[in-house]
């Protein structure tokens, strides 16, 4: 790849003329904390809000509701800082990084599902955004609202990963002001929470989706993480990210538990249950929502432009910033009145692939090379136990998969009540096979070599 390995000589213009270059070692200066802030940020938001309805709405109990809420948010947050330290190590953007797990070849088309991946979060917090700012501000017209948004969206992520980081620790602090205000609010009308008498009260589907959904949200920004991290010093950056995460998206889905079983019968809007449940300062928990939104897309879009630009299109990243918030636009106009349907389709379906992908890089950055610089420049196209591992890890997890009338996984269907576990599955799987496939390959190769 020409010029991947230029030095910047001007550390002012690190953020935005050079996103796609490896950071060299003497400009990974940045202190690890402001990770804190930036996925502290990124997760206090409305798409961590809406998954705290799900328990609700399926009838979980509230001890079932926080027990999974909680495991699902540290498996999926130490997978997330897990990624956050490859940053460091390599300087380059994470899909970059994870060639040398799959091969310079093989690793467009991981970078083309990771561009999915962030169109999907895009869109999806773009709609939820959406509904708050069409209440708050009384605009006549999701679309208008939506619009308005990208707009502001786009301002931001284009200005490059040095604003965004200023941006998010504003908004760290905006934010969890204002979810902190939600929560309070709610615990005043504690009777009504505790009264709130579930339909379902055991471990099975409701408990399964649950822990699926919270679990599926924050692992997800793993393919995003090193995106942000190459700038950082490799010292706490696992913490930082990990606390900043997960307390983050704890919070926001608990904050979303107790609207939604004050709202007692949720309408399907988060942004009208919480304005109903918050009365006269509806306007408040209305404008948490849509600013969490712009924090969260803020981050979605510039890993999306990052993405689309490490396939190997050739274009300036303003004109891949374009290309994805308008392709969120259009999606978001399509789907948002049909929005959980969408949802919960998007969290079981798009986000398959990560978990593999997330067992691989961990094997192949922590176990096998622990923690070992690589050169980019000398990793073959196809690295065949990367690839192999990945696809045997898919196929192991597709009788575990139940992504609703789409599929129905055999052994979830059979044996586990129709409960996904799909992810933890392919990750295990991913997880092992790759250290013993690369060994039993490598030995081959030494043999082949002697003779």
């Amino acid at each position: 790849m020409k010029n991947e390995h230029m030095f910047v000589n001007n550390s002012k213009n690190n953020f935005k003329e050079y996103e796609n270059i490896e950071i060299p070692e003497n400009e990974r200066n940045h202190k690890s904390s402001e990770l804190f802030t930036l996925w502290f940020a990124a997760n206090l938001t409305i798409g961590d809000f809406a998954i705290g309805f799900i328990p609700v709405l399926l009838g979980l109990s509230l001890t079932m509701t926080f027990f999974a809420l909680v495991l699902g948010n540290v498996f999926g947050s130490i997978l997330l800082a897990y990624m956050s330290k490859t940053g460091p190590l390599t300087g380059l953007p994470q899909m970059i990084a994870g060639r040398r797990s799959f091969g310079s070849k093989f690793g467009i088309f991981m970078s083309g599902l990771q561009w999915l991946n962030t169109l999907g979060w895009l869109t999806v917090n773009l709609v939820l955004a959406a509904f708050a700012f069409t209440l708050a501000f009384h605009v006549p017209y999701y679309e208008m609202s939506i619009i308005v948004l990208a707009v502001i969206i786009f301002i931001i992520s284009s200005s490059g990963r040095k604003i965004i980081s200023y941006f998010e620790r504003i908004m760290s602090v905006v934010l969890g002001i204002m979810f902190l205000f939600i929560i309070v609010s709610s615990l005043f009308k504690l009777p009504l929470i505790y009264d709130y008498e579930p339909s379902y009260y055991g471990f099975g589907i409701a408990f399964g989706i649950t822990l699926a959904t919270s679990f599926s949200y924050i692992m997800s920004w793993g393919p995003y993480a090193g995106d942000y991290s190459r700038y950082n010093k490799e010292k706490n950056t696992f913490i930082y990210t990990f606390s900043g995460g997960f307390i983050a998206s704890l919070w926001a889905e608990i904050a979303g538990v107790f609207v939604a079983i004050l709202s007692f019968n949720p309408s399907g809007n988060p942004a009208i249950d919480l304005k109903s449940v918050l009365g006269s300062y509806g306007i408040i928990g209305l404008f948490a929502i849509f600013l969490g939104g712009i924090a969260a897309d803020a981050i979605n879009l510039y890993s999306n432009s990052v993405s689309l630009k490490t396939t190997g299109i050739k274009m300036k990243r303003i004109n891949a910033v374009i290309i994805g918030i308008v392709a969120a636009v259009i999606l978001a106009i399509i789907t948002y009145s049909k929005f959980y349907a969408f949802y919960e389709d998007f969290l079981f379906i798009l986000d398959y692939w990560i978990t593999p992908w997330l067992g691989i890089m961990i094997a192949d950055f922590f176990i096998i090379n622990k923690n070992k610089k690589f050169d980019i420049k000398n990793i073959p196209g196809f690295n065949r136990p990367g690839i192999f591992s990945y696809f045997m890890a898919l196929i192991i997890s597709v009788p575990f998969m139940d992504p609703g009338v789409i599929y129905e996984g055999i052994i979830s269907k059979l044996y586990l009540g129709g409960v996904d576990i799909s992810y933890y599955i392919s990750f295990i799987i991913a997880l092992l096979l790759y250290p013993l496939i690369k060994k039993i390959i490598n030995k081959k190769e030494i043999t082949k070599n002697v003779k």
